[in-house]
């Protein structure tokens, strides 16, 4: 399959808080991007329900929401000081409403690959589709991919992630 030249353009992977961040970022400097967003919404690990996320439905933010918010977009002041996950995900959504960020995301477009490609980089879809980019952002964050440690010898009784 021959490959989309997107190559004056950069590649952000996830619309979770950081993927949003970042677009913002490229949108606010002219900076031609493409967000891709495996799930059929944003804010990554915050879209409880979602197969991408790991929260529980009693799930709150553990820091601060002064140390959460962003700098330029202050959660409101009548919020509770650790927010559950529902004002955590109506926050990341009002933020991408505040600075127009859901028309630069392409939602239900998992990432498959990342390659280099001399200058550029090769990324391919879950659907096969490849596309050519200036370069990639990756903010798929860190709770998707369970990290199993390795340890010698067998355990034979039933190992649960933390994630799940």
């Amino acid at each position: 399959m021959k490959s989309e030249d997107h190559a004056n353009k950069y590649c952000i992977i996830g619309a979770g808080p950081s993927g949003l961040a970042a677009a913002k970022n490229f949108a606010q400097l002219a900076i031609a991007f493409d967000c891709l967003e495996r799930e059929d919404d944003l804010g990554g690990n915050w879209n409880y329900g979602k197969p991408a996320s790991s929260i529980y439905r009693s799930t709150h933010l553990i820091s601060s929401k002064k140390l959460t918010e962003y700098s330029d977009f202050p959660m409101p002041a009548d919020w509770p000081e650790y927010p559950g996950h529902e004002l955590a995900l109506q926050y990341f959504r009002d933020y991408a409403r505040r600075f127009g960020l859901y028309e630069w995301i392409e939602f239900n477009s998992a990432v498959q690959r990342i390659e280099p490609d001399d200058a550029h980089w090769e990324v391919t879809l879950q659907t096969g589709q490849t596309r050519r980019y200036r370069g990639v952002v990756i903010a798929n964050g860190h709770h998707w991919d369970p990290n199993w440690p390795d340890y010698p010898g067998q355990f034979t009784g039933q190992a649960i992630h933390s994630s799940q």
